[in-house]
């Protein structure tokens, strides 16, 4: 039954955003809550109110987070939306901004969409794509103007430029990382936001899909402590390039208090290291022939994590 109301409130939010999104205009009665217009996007954070509050309230009711429906952002609602930032990898900032509204909109099911493809799938990519700061329109079309967009993202993230809506797009709209590189990752100006396990952990989500080779660390091709060591450097921290020389590195830090970019350890030794990536998962690179992915950490027995800096 649960699994039914969260596909039924999927169903109105999609039909809520696709009218918002058209009209420019609230939306009628039955879907209070969700009412926004897209041509923009605010940053929410805890007292925000308004038809764009009531927009992520609906979001993150239909993503499973317990959160009023009254167009005001309470306390509760913003530690909720921490919750769900921490989930994507995001950080637990109380705030929604482009990249969380990006997350949010993109959320569900990846479709292939093809140049020409139509529909509430092609309107879901258009509003995340806006969201993440890209000019595009919202006419469920994917036209010319979206595929040159999506083919000028695509390059920026070393993807094939075809303008199609690949699985490896929507993942990256979904963990809030497919954003113009010229506009900001966050809007908000925070400690937690802008620390260096942050950065560290945005440097392993542009190397996702790049290749595992032993001994190599970066620029195309990692093994292990190579990209957890390649992730640190950016933040200006350098490591050794061993996993067991890691483990000695920084602070000791409980599973139960893990952050955005901490280093994971797994197995004896430790012989393996990933980036904590949030909602239980790491980005590792892990053997020859597996790209550089996401992976929940309960699949490789955990020995324990460094909070380096």
């Amino acid at each position: 039954m649960g699994k039914f109301r969260k596909r039924t409130a999927s169903a109105v939010l999609g039909l809520a955003l696709a009218v918002s999104a058209a009209a420019g205009a609230e939306l009628p009665a039955d879907a209070a809550g969700c009412s926004a217009t897209f041509s923009s996007f605010k940053t929410i954070t805890k007292g925000s109110d308004g038809v764009q509050a009531g927009a992520v309230e609906c979001l993150l009711t239909g993503a499973g987070y317990k959160v009023s429906r009254n167009r005001s952002i309470s306390t509760n609602d913003a530690n909720q939306i921490a919750k769900f930032r921490t989930s994507v990898g995001l950080g637990s900032v109380r705030a929604v901004d482009g990249r969380a509204w990006s997350a949010l909109i993109s959320r569900g099911k990846t479709p292939t969409l093809k140049p020409g493809a139509k529909g509430a799938d092609v309107l879901r990519l258009q509003l995340a794509l806006r969201a993440a700061g890209y000019r595009v329109p919202a006419n469920r079309v994917l036209d010319a103007t979206t595929v040159k967009v999506l083919k000028a993202a695509q390059k920026s993230y070393r993807l094939p430029q075809s303008g199609t809506a690949t699985v490896r797009v929507w993942k990256l709209l979904q963990g809030g990382d497919l954003t113009m590189k010229t506009a900001p990752k966050t809007v908000v100006a925070t400690a937690s936001s802008s620390s260096k396990g942050d950065k560290a952990l945005a440097f392993a989500k542009k190397q996702l899909g790049e290749s595992y080779r032993y001994g190599s660390a970066g620029p195309s091709s990692w093994d292990c402590s190579g990209l957890t060591m390649g992730a640190w450097k950016s933040a200006g921290v350098n490591l050794p390039h061993s996993s067991k020389s890691q483990y000695s590195q920084g602070r000791k830090v409980s599973k139960s208090s893990l952050r955005a970019g901490d280093l994971v350890f797994f197995y004896s030794g430790p012989s393996h290291v990933g980036i904590y990536a949030g909602g239980g998962k790491i980005i590792h690179a892990s053997k020859p022939g597996t790209p550089v992915q996401y992976i929940p950490m309960k699949y490789m027995p955990y020995k324990g994590a460094v909070r380096p800096g």
